[in-house]
C-alpha cells in the first residue's frame, strides 16, 4: 500500500438533528462525515469531485468499515483525520479518524474505484495522481 503524505482534518459542528434523543450522533451520520472530509481533502487541493466528474472520472464507494470507540454528542466539535492510500493501480483507500476533545470516537476507511467513462480505470485521474501520488512507480 502506497500512502500519500497529504493529510487533512475537517472540523464538524455536531447539530441536532444528526442525533437521537440522548444526544448522541446517530451511527448513520459518520459515513456522511467521511464523505465530507474526503470531499475537503479533494477540494482544498485542487482536485474537487466536480472536476473530476468533468473529465468523465466517477469514483464510488465499494467497501466501507467503521469501528464506534466512543460516543459524539450535540454541541461538541468533531475532528475528522483523513488520509489516503493506494492499495494498488486499481482501488484507492481513504482513512479515517474522528476525534473529540482528542479522544478517538471512531474510526474507519472507505475502499473506492476511478471509473473513465463507466468502465475501471488503470489508474485514477492525471490530476488525483499528481497531487496526491506523485512519486507513485
Amino acid at each position: 500500500m502506497l500512502f500519500s503524505t497529504i493529510k487533512h482534518i475537517a472540523k464538524i459542528e455536531v447539530r441536532y438533528a444528526e442525533t437521537d434523543a440522548m444526544g448522541v450522533v446517530h451511527h448513520s451520520v459518520y459515513p456522511i462525515w467521511f464523505e465530507q472530509s474526503r470531499t475537503e481533502i479533494m477540494r482544498i487541493n485542487d482536485c474537487s469531485y466536480h472536476s473530476l466528474e468533468a473529465e468523465g472520472f466517477s469514483c464510488p464507494v465499494l467497501q466501507m468499515e467503521l469501528e464506534y470507540k466512543h460516543s459524539c454528542h450535540y454541541g461538541e466539535f468533531a475532528e475528522v483525520h483523513v488520509s489516503i492510500a493506494k492499495e494498488d493501480r486499481l482501488r484507492t483507500r481513504f482513512f479515517y479518524e474522528i476525534y473529540v476533545n482528542n479522544q478517538l470516537c471512531v474510526k474507519g476507511s472507505t475502499l473506492h474505484i476511478f471509473l473513465k467513462d463507466g468502465k475501471p480505470s488503470r489508474q485514477g485521474p492525471e490530476s488525483f495522481e499528481k497531487i496526491f501520488f506523485p512519486k507513485a512507480p
